[in-house]
């Protein structure tokens, strides 16, 4: 866990998707950081298809921070294929988030199963 912000991510790389896992707490100030440090790893991975799996985050922010925070992604951001696992009970603000996403051009798509998320990906 890193101190200063509160989170950790581990990659992984299976059968040509990426995966990205977001464990701890992100706190309000943090969350640009997380955002520049998924865009390195994608950059520098050169990924296609991401996993991101928030189920692991403590804490979360409303729909309002979502809408800005997906306008607010560089135009030369990497162009992939997400797919977001997270816990069930957060399917309110992640469909919105999703949406969001769509809205914006990305390429994003909600799962609260590991291996749904993977399927959509291949299929893509």
């Amino acid at each position: 866990m890193d101190e200063k912000t509160g989170y950790r991510l581990s990659t992984s790389v299976q059968e040509g998707i990426t995966e990205i896992t977001i464990s701890g707490e992100v706190v309000e100030n943090a969350v640009e950081k997380l955002q520049n440090d998924v865009l390195a790893i994608l950059k520098s991975s050169r990924a296609r298809n991401v996993v991101i799996d928030v189920r692991e985050i403590k804490g979360r922010f409303g729909p309002i921070e979502a809408y800005f925070r997906v306008r607010s992604y560089p135009v030369d951001r990497p162009i992939v294929n997400t797919a977001i696992v997270d816990l069930p009970e957060n399917a309110d603000f992640q469909t919105f988030h999703e949406t969001t996403g769509r809205n914006a051009g990305l390429s994003m798509k909600w799962f609260t199963n590991l291996n749904d998320a993977r399927t959509w990906l291949k299929s893509t």
